[in-house]
């Protein structure tokens, strides 16, 4: 039977997905290759865990600058401390019996939230299927079970008020609300094959939820759930034909206006938007160097409303000034999959934490450092005649600085577009390479010429502009430019937006590659899930 036209039930996608995984990593790549390497940067630094066993998954800070992550096991969990000022390891058994197969422990479960005003851990446990329940100053935990059994318990967050733990059931289906006061837990459907994953709260109270097998996003008012007059819950999407795979989400308020970002963990960009999800733009990465597509995966958000996220087959940590529209791109020392795809802002804004899977290590990307370049561009929006060459203009500045950036070869490009990139559009920038150590600013004409390919419709490129570290570690600026391109007469192609274009039929071989991924992270279930899902419905 072909894959892409059978629809499995969810449990027997993920026990599929695992009968793979030989195949994947004798086709593709082993563990083995995604690291190895270990380079030297002056903005990320990296800790070895002590632990053989690979597992790492989720992380949190608390208010004394330490980080909690999450390790997991077919038979084991456990939580770790990281007093990041002694770098002293330390760790704490979880316990418990396993109640659900390896799957779901893989999928599911490793999500933190550090509760300052009772100085407790809460914690996701997908092997116990429980909430679990670390009190710091006494170092004993506790397990909340979850009434429905293998729930998968992913994203967990606390409420607002502070008085309850909100969490996201991946394999349940379900949203569920834990009151701190009398450990009772109440569970909230969110339809079938709908895949809650992680989840947050924005200023108003209201809950947002990434459906990521749906391509939906939840948005939850938390006091309507129990009404009879309304569920509670609205589910949003994108407007069609575009889909996406929600996994990360963070809610900033600019100018006034909510505005979201979730990332697309089944492609290499990051969606924003209005929170209707009618009106958005694409934040493309830049293309992996190694494989097929970068895989933004955990959102977060900083006080200043800077969002960060990891690219999971980028090898990268991101950065988007909210205020700019600049996104910063670091590059990930230990290489070349690490396999990164929880982070988490700490209290004091200095450093944002991170987990890499297959390196065993965690990290953290240091924000006090400052990148001695920049970028502007003189149009974020425009329309592009075809077969005209058009210009715009590129500003980059720097700043004389003792930074661990050269600012002997900048360099100037656009990617962005589509997930294989620019499709009938190229581009010339001249200059292309800026020699910035003698010069605070050069301007760059950048010429864009679309021919009788390029597909119709609204569309994001990027322009990027990027440095070297003495490593040959890369650290690049992108900003966004949204154009616009009529149909062109001799033209049939596709007219969708926002550079979503109709998929291609999926073949084993592409499967194979990114199973060879997701295994790391115990994602293949979902990532699977969602490419056969993308290609059935982009093709009925």
């Amino acid at each position: 039977m072909d894959l892409l036209y059978f629809k499995p039930s969810r449990i027997l996608i993920l026990f599929l997905s695992f009968s793979l995984i030989s195949q994947a990593f004798a086709q593709s790549i082993s563990v083995e290759d995604m690291v190895t390497y270990t380079k030297q940067s002056g903005f990320i630094r990296e800790f070895d865990v002590p632990i053989k066993e690979l597992g790492l998954k989720g992380i949190t800070t608390d208010n004394n600058e330490n980080a909690w992550f999450y390790h997991s096991t077919n038979k084991t969990s456990a939580i770790f401390r990281f007093d990041s000022k002694a770098e002293i390891f330390t760790q704490y058994n979880v316990g418990g019996d396993t109640t659900v197969e390896v799957p779901i422990i893989n999928l599911a479960g490793g999500q933190l939230v550090f509760d300052k005003s009772r100085n407790v851990i809460w914690f996701t446990d997908a092997r116990t299927n429980s909430i679990g329940k670390l009190r710091v100053n006494e170092e004993k935990i506790e397990l909340i079970p979850i009434p429905t059994p293998r729930a998968g318990p992913m994203g967990i967050i606390l409420s607002p008020d502070q008085k309850s733990v909100w969490f996201a059931e991946i394999i349940g289906d379900k949203i569920a609300k834990l009151d701190i006061e009398s450990n009772k837990i109440t569970e909230y459907s969110t339809g079938k094959e709908t895949g809650p994953t992680l989840l947050t709260f924005d200023d108003n109270g209201v809950l947002w939820v990434t459906s990521s097998y749906s391509n939906n996003v939840f948005r939850v008012q938390p006091g309507l759930l129990d009404s009879i007059i309304s569920s509670g819950i609205t589910s949003l999407t994108l407007p069609k034909p575009d889909l996406f795979s929600p996994f990360g989400i963070a809610v900033v308020t600019k100018d006034g206006t909510q505005k979201i970002f979730v990332s697309d963990h089944g492609s290499s960009r990051v969606i924003y938007s209005d929170a209707s999800l009618q009106s958005y733009i694409s934040y493309w990465t830049s293309p992996s160097k190694i494989y097929p597509t970068t895989l933004p995966s955990q959102i977060v958000s900083d006080k200043a409303e800077n969002i960060y996220f990891v690219q999971h087959g980028g090898n990268r940590i991101s950065k988007i000034n909210v205020n700019s529209g600049i996104m910063t791109e670091y590059d990930i020392p230990t290489g070349p999959l690490s396999t990164v795809v929880y982070l988490s802002a700490s209290d004091g804004e200095k450093r944002v934490w991170f987990t890499e899977w297959a390196a065993n290590k965690i990290g953290y990307l240091d924000t006090e450092i400052s990148v001695p370049f920049d970028l502007q561009i003189s149009k974020d929006q425009t329309k592009i005649p075809r077969n005209t060459p058009y210009e715009i203009d590129a500003f980059v500045t720097a700043e004389s600085q003792n930074s661990p950036i050269s600012l002997t070869s900048v360099g100037l490009a656009v990617v962005g577009m589509s997930d294989e990139g620019l499709k009938g559009i190229t581009y010339n920038a001249n200059p292309q390479w800026l020699d910035m150590t003698n010069n605070s600013q050069i301007n760059s004409k950048i010429t864009l010429e679309a021919d009788n390919t390029a597909p119709a419709g609204k569309h994001t490129l990027m322009v990027r502009v990027s440095a070297f570290e003495k490593d040959d570690l890369v650290v690049s600026k992108l900003f966004p430019v949204s154009i616009d391109l009529d149909p062109a007469d001799t033209f049939a192609g596709s007219q969708n937006t926002f550079g979503t274009e109709k998929l291609e039929k999926v073949s084993l071989d592409d499967i194979t590659k990114f199973l060879a991924m997701a295994v790391a992270a115990g994602l293949l279930g979902l990532l699977i899930y969602n490419r056969i899902k993308r290609t059935k419905k982009l093709e009925s």
